[in-house]
């Protein structure tokens, strides 16, 4: 959730504060706003709404460069506009011309050249325009000292603090390591082990947005064709949902993790445990306590390569509700609950969304999957 970008930008304004006033801040409120649009979330958020795609992301990169240009270079309104109209512009045609004739090319070059480069052109622009017939140096007319009078305790304050927060170390974060899999397959679904049955199958189209245009979700409905006593005491058949997201780069798949495709918006989540499974392949599983749906899930999953094009991140889904027409929930979109945990983890602390009680009941049962559905494949 990126709570570091937020926390960073709350210290500085909040040292601005301290050193300038609450006032001489405020009055360049705009300034403020640019870096809350490029938080990682909100940014994203944006790109997907759009469609997620190259374009998409490099032409809100493009709309930030240039309202900061607004920023700059106005001294009227006319000014402003006429400098964000311009930025946009260009910065809009250098994106079309990089995504058609660099269709290969780095993202980041995508989103930074075309922006940054139309924000200095107009920029420089306006500085020389405004300053014909003059001297070009930039500080050619004296300096106004603040304002307010700045203490420097204050500065001493801010310094020390900065200092201890470098120095502070920042909690880890551990995905799930990226194995070697089986050959690619024309299919994205796997096949499905024996003692196992598929009883339904079903395709989601909205991961290409998240993932890119060349991605896929499936769900495979999957249930034991005998009971077991040690998953079920009243022998019924466990089922599993086993959802399959197939993506070009593995990379991409640790931008969302497996508990973004899914509403975790009224959920508590416990911490991850590793599993070992055959074939050198390494999973993490987890609880959820859904307080929306009424029930709690576990999930365990994986990431692999399918050769050279395509990786995967294979997840199996179990409810404590072990009837056969249980409510499994559905991958979907979740920005919307992203932004509420974030906000709950900014106020209330991280504790808000974990769940410190948790049993890992299905662990047993998920780890036998797994590793039955790795041999399963056609290595």
């Amino acid at each position: 959730m990126h709570i570091d970008v937020i926390a960073a930008w709350v210290f500085v304004w909040s040292a601005a504060v301290l050193m300038f006033g609450l006032r001489p801040v405020n009055r360049y409120w705009a300034i403020w706003v640019v870096p809350i649009v490029l938080a990682p979330l909100i940014y994203r958020t944006l790109a997907t709404e759009l469609g997620g795609t190259r374009f998409d992301y490099s032409i809100i990169m493009v709309l930030v460069a240039s309202a900061a240009t607004t920023i700059a270079v106005s001294r009227t309104w006319r000014r402003g506009f006429a400098g964000f109209v311009g930025s946009s512009v260009l910065g809009a045609a250098l994106v079309y011309y990089l995504s058609r004739q660099y269709p290969t090319a780095p993202l980041f070059s995508i989103q930074l050249l075309p922006a940054l480069g139309s924000a200095l052109l107009v920029g420089g622009f306006f500085y020389l325009y405004e300053r014909r017939g003059r001297s070009w140096k930039p500080f050619e007319r004296p300096l106004r000292n603040p304002s307010t009078s700045t203490s420097n305790w204050t500065i001493l304050v801010v310094f020390a603090a900065a200092i201890v927060m470098f120095f502070t170390p920042v909690p880890t974060a551990q995905g799930v390591p990226v194995s070697v899999g089986p050959p690619a397959t024309a299919d994205p679904r796997l096949i499905v082990p024996a003692g196992w049955r598929e009883i339904s199958t079903n395709e989601y189209d909205w991961p290409r947005k998240y993932f890119g245009s060349t991605s896929a979700l499936t769900r495979q409905t999957i249930r034991a064709d005998t009971p077991n006593p040690a998953w079920d005491t009243q022998m019924r058949p466990r089922t599993v949902q086993m959802d399959v997201v197939q993506v070009r780069r593995p990379s991409t798949l640790s931008v969302y993790p497996s508990n973004t495709t899914y509403d975790l918006q009224n959920a508590r989540v416990s911490p991850t445990v590793r599993v070992e499974l055959s074939r050198g392949v390494v999973a993490e599983m987890y609880t959820v306590v859904d307080d929306s749906l009424l029930l709690t899930w576990s999930n365990l999953n994986f990431v692999w390569t399918r050769g050279d094009g395509a990786a995967q991140r294979v997840t199996l889904l179990t409810v404590d509700n072990h009837e056969p027409n249980a409510l499994f929930p559905e991958p979907k979109p979740s920005m919307a609950s992203n932004g509420s945990n974030t906000l709950a983890v900014l106020l209330r602390g991280r504790i808000s969304t974990v769940d410190s009680e948790s049993q890992y009941k299905d662990l047993g049962m998920l780890q036998s999957l797994g590793r039955l559905v790795v041999e399963a494949q056609k290595w």
